[in-house]
């Protein structure tokens, strides 16, 4: 069980039907999710953002390839400074594999609980 669940089951159970796009920043550590419910047309789309932070205090780990134990920031020595640094540039351009089947799961779950954070629908 994760920390979303609970005595809350009184609530009615938000569906996915889709996520249409996701995109995951590693600098901010947000990742900023379009998809539409089960009731939603094709024609109408939400948006959410949600911190990874937040994701994983509730039992969800959505990043297939990030290392959980660690800061995951590739350091460099300076030679010059004789300091270690973050190379920032190999940083920005690691790319993130999520796990969308736990994107999804994670988010039901949390509308589920909090159904007045479902984002309006819209058209595009």
């Amino acid at each position: 069980m994760n920390h979303l669940s609970g005595s809350r089951k009184s609530f009615k159970e938000m569906k996915i039907k889709e996520i249409v796009d996701y995109y995951y920043n590693p600098k901010s550590e947000i990742i900023q999710v379009s998809f539409r419910l089960k009731e939603d047309g094709e024609d109408e789309i939400r948006e959410h953002e949600f911190e990874l932070d937040f994701v994983e205090k509730s039992g969800f780990f959505i990043l297939e390839n990030y290392d959980y134990e660690s800061s995951d920031l590739p350091i460099i020595y300076e030679e010059d400074t004789d300091e270690l640094i973050i190379d920032e540039e190999a940083s920005d351009e690691k790319e993130y594999e999520v796990d969308t089947d736990e994107l999804k799961n994670f988010m039901e779950e949390f509308y589920t609980s909090n159904p007045k954070k479902i984002p309006p629908s819209f058209l595009f």
